[in-house]
């Protein structure tokens, strides 16, 4: 988990840091069970002088495949209370999340039973359609990358210039990319 800190109208005391990061080394547990990899934390403190205000922004981003993010909010005149308000909220969203991908998992087991109980055969080689592969043009491995980020697709084989092999690259489900030589 990384967390970043930005200070608006304040400087961030190492007390203060060492305490959110505290706060959020319990959450690890939370995203471990949800299955969440990468996340990255951006705490915002933001001190109005004028009327005496700490407002505390809290931003998490899930960088796995059907991630999102999380936000929550606080002001008050302690910032140790807003932060801790925030962080609860925080807390609620992620036990919610929590609760909706368990059930998605509940349910996909669900209907994994239901079908082995219809009587439902495993997929055959018949199902198989073959596709002949139709490779347009040579591409660099920047080509292919720009073509499956503009086509949304999870994978692409394609002509590499450079070695003028069959190469595949493919989309991980850590948001990054992999190249395959043949």
């Amino acid at each position: 988990m990384k967390i970043e800190f930005i200070g608006k109208g304040i400087d961030i005391s190492e007390d203060l840091k060492s305490y959110v990061e505290h706060k959020f080394s319990s959450f690890e547990h939370h995203l471990n069970e949800v299955g969440e990899g990468e996340v990255e934390v951006i705490v915002t403190f933001t001190v109005e002088k004028h009327r005496q205000r700490h407002r505390v922004d809290i931003d998490v981003y899930l960088k796995t495949p059907g991630g999102g993010t999380l936000h929550a909010w606080e002001e008050s005149k302690d910032i140790y209370m807003s932060l801790e308000f925030a962080i609860d909220d925080i807390e609620r969203q992620l036990n919610r999340l929590k609760e909706r991908r368990i059930e998605q998992r509940k349910e996909i087991a669900r209907e994994k039973v239901k079908s082995h109980a219809a009587g439902v055969s495993p997929p055959t080689l018949d199902l198989v359609v073959r596709e002949n592969l139709s490779i347009a043009k040579p591409l660099s491995v920047e080509e292919a990358l720009m073509v499956l980020e503009d086509e949304g697709r999870f994978f692409l084989p394609f002509r590499n210039t450079d070695t003028g092999d069959i190469s595949v690259i493919y989309r991980k489900k850590s948001g990054k990319y992999g190249l395959i030589f043949y």
